[in-house]
């Protein structure tokens, strides 16, 4: 018997990434300059000033290069009895018992770009045409205001409670996922 399928990166989590490096990567070196500038020219600044402005342009830089590393971090992976999320900063085991369904939607009918707000349309932008997985279910595993600090709008189906995953190969993934979930379902009937 299959116990887990290979993991699938989440394209929408690395997109949310890719939109924030650049800005920090951007503001640290514009700080780091700056308190490099100060600390060797003429200026009515302190150098102490300075020191905090490099300071802060570091960090900045050290946060955009992690936060490039990270965008690999973000998967979704079928288990035997489970289905696991995994996000840097979220981490949860979704139980097939709360799955009531799981069925392939293009991102274009989930989100019509005529109906959504400007900035979710370009969040989108690059994934309209593509085919996503949608988990309906019973409830989310944590409440949803919690899910929304570390998801996107954009992983959230629009009118139903249901998870949007965006992965590179769809169908290996809702194979995966259908099979692992219907051994789990019969092996569940055969306990009970």
């Amino acid at each position: 018997m299959k116990r887990s399928g290979k993991r699938h990166p989440l394209l929408m989590y690395r997109r949310t990434l890719d939109r924030l490096w650049p800005s920090l990567f951007l503001s640290g070196a514009i700080l780091l300059l700056l308190g490099i500038y100060v600390r060797f020219a003429q200026t009515p600044l302190e150098k102490e000033e300075s020191a905090w402005l490099m300071i802060s342009g570091a960090l900045l830089l050290i946060l955009s290069l992690f936060f490039i590393l990270l965008r690999y971090a973000a998967y979704v992976q079928p288990r035997a009895d489970h289905l696991r999320f995994v996000t840097p900063f979220l981490q949860m085991r979704i139980s097939y018992r709360r799955i009531r369904s799981s069925h392939a939607a293009e991102i274009g009918a989930l989100f019509p770009p005529q109906r959504i707000s400007g900035s979710l349309r370009s969040f989108l932008e690059p994934f309209y045409g593509n085919t996503a997985v949608v988990l309906e279910m019973n409830g989310y595993p944590i409440p949803k205001p919690i899910l929304r600090l570390f998801l996107s709008k954009a992983m959230f189906h629009p009118q139903q409670e249901a998870l949007v995953l965006l992965v590179p190969d769809w169908i290996a993934f809702s194979a995966e996922l259908d099979s692992l979930r219907s051994q789990w379902l019969s092996t569940s009937r055969r306990k009970t």
